[in-house]
């Protein structure tokens, strides 16, 4: 698997996680900082011409996100929380938290959208003809 299959993968995973946490946390996609990391995300998926797989990664993630949430209230596991505003690095590490969390789980549907930026197997060289170690 090349280097930039493996980048491309990451950003799918990453856009799935950060919609999963702005839909979890039920931020605004306004706020500056979401709008900002964002757009950067969608920026390097344009460089690196996924930008389709992350952006319904993303809104996937944001669906999933507020969907969990919604069965949390529903349950009486989780507050509602009502803030009016946060402090932004308070947010931004809440963030860095969660998305590494082992609580989100891609779904099939965004593992196959990683799936389908590998090269097939088919067309890389035999081992016989590959890379002599």
């Amino acid at each position: 698997m090349s280097i930039n299959s493996t980048e491309k993968q990451e950003l799918i995973k990453e856009a799935y996680r950060f919609g999963y946490f702005v839909g979890y946390k039920g931020h605004t996609e306004w706020i500056s900082w979401i709008a900002k990391k964002k757009g950067e995300i969608y920026k390097k998926a344009k460089l690196l011409g996924v930008y389709n797989e992350v952006k319904s990664a993303y809104e996937r993630g944001l669906e999933d996100g507020k969907a969990r949430k919604t069965r949390e209230i529903e349950f009486g596991l989780s507050k509602l929380e009502i803030k009016e505003s946060e402090d932004k690095e308070k947010i931004e590490g809440e963030y860095e938290v969660f998305s590494r969390t082992s609580k989100i789980t891609e779904p099939p549907e965004i593992l196959k959208l990683i799936k389908s930026i590998e090269t097939p197997k088919m067309l890389s060289l035999p081992k016989l003809l590959g890379k002599q170690e």
